[in-house]
């Protein structure tokens, strides 16, 4: 596990200050060490003693020069809710929820190049599993929910849904601005901690985290190969997620790649004319572009039966 950085909350208020630490100090998913204190006198005799990270301050507190200048973050609680102060000093507004407060905190310090506090406690690299097919309304995105529900009982699985049209307000959370449009912008900068972001966008269905999917397609479209595969990889190498379940639509970049870099890929299928002809063409792309080792490992998900396997030695039923 990374090393914790240091959080100081600087409050005249130390009830709650201590409330707000408890909050912060107990989030599984950050590295962090949280302190409380009451004064900018006591800052300073906590600077001289260990370095501070973060400053999390009451913004009527009086800081002589100098205090502030060897901390690398330095935030205000503010009474108000003014979005852009006069003096562009980074401020929360201090009466709303501890989750509003958090929100806000993890999205500063995003801005500002903050990294190294997503927890990570894990060993290995999480297990990456795809789920794509060329036929679609077979039930892709359901039976992919509930292979990550099951895997939620005993790990901890995220869920991306990564398809144009998802259908928001269904499976989904209508959730129009914290979303996968949000981790998506990230990426493209490769800046920061993605998985810092990510602790203020999942939310839970039947114990499997997710983050709601994008609201407009164009933000899947833009996002190249190499974008997806870095996100993809900084998930599974710096978080505390076990899983990582892609559900996979056409509009995706680097299909062929994603695909390949994932441990399990499962298939839907179905035996119908239609669906045998899409397949055979299917299996013929991948194999003219060299992917044919991707088609011979696929778990076919055939929607007529219970779901398995039909790859011989492959990894069985999933329902």
């Amino acid at each position: 596990m990374v090393s914790g950085k240091k959080l100081v909350i600087c409050d005249a208020e130390t009830e709650y200050a201590a409330r707000l630490a408890e909050y912060l100090g107990g989030k599984r998913d950050l590295s962090l060490q949280v302190k409380i204190c009451e004064s900018p006198e006591q800052v300073l005799s906590m600077r001289r003693d260990t370095k501070i990270d973060i400053l999390l301050a009451d913004e009527n507190m009086k800081f002589t020069e100098g205090v502030l200048d060897a901390i690398p973050e330095v935030m205000y609680l503010s009474v108000f809710e003014t979005s852009v102060p006069p003096d562009h000093k980074p401020r929360i507004y201090r009466y709303q929820s501890a989750d509003a407060i958090y929100t806000c905190l993890v999205d500063g310090l995003t801005a500002s190049g903050m990294g190294d506090l997503w927890a990570v406690r894990k060993k290995n690299r999480g297990q990456l599993i795809g789920y794509y097919s060329p036929i679609r309304r077979l039930g892709q995105t359901s039976q992919a929910i509930k292979h990550g529900i099951q895997l939620a009982k005993k790990s901890n699985v995220l869920y991306l849904n990564m398809e144009p049209y998802a259908g928001i307000g269904g499976h989904f959370a209508d959730e129009k601005e914290r979303n996968l449009s949000m981790l998506l912008y990230y990426a493209k900068q490769e800046i920061g901690n993605p998985g810092l972001l990510i602790t203020t966008l999942v939310q839970q269905m039947s114990g499997m985290d997710y983050i709601p999917p994008v609201t407009y397609s164009e933000d899947l479209k833009t996002v190249t190969t190499e974008e997806w595969l870095w996100l993809l990889r900084e998930i599974l190498e710096r978080s505390i997620y076990d899983v990582l379940i892609l559900d996979i639509g056409d509009c995706i970049q680097g299909i062929f790649d994603i695909l390949q870099s994932c441990d399990q890929v499962y298939m839907m299928t179905s035996g119908d004319r239609l669906a045998v002809s899409k397949l055979c063409q299917y299996e013929e792309t991948l194999c003219r572009h060299g992917y044919g080792s991707l088609w011979e490992r696929m778990i076919r998900c055939d929607v007529r039966r219970s779901i398995k396997n039909k790859n011989t030695g492959a990894a069985g039923s999933v329902s």
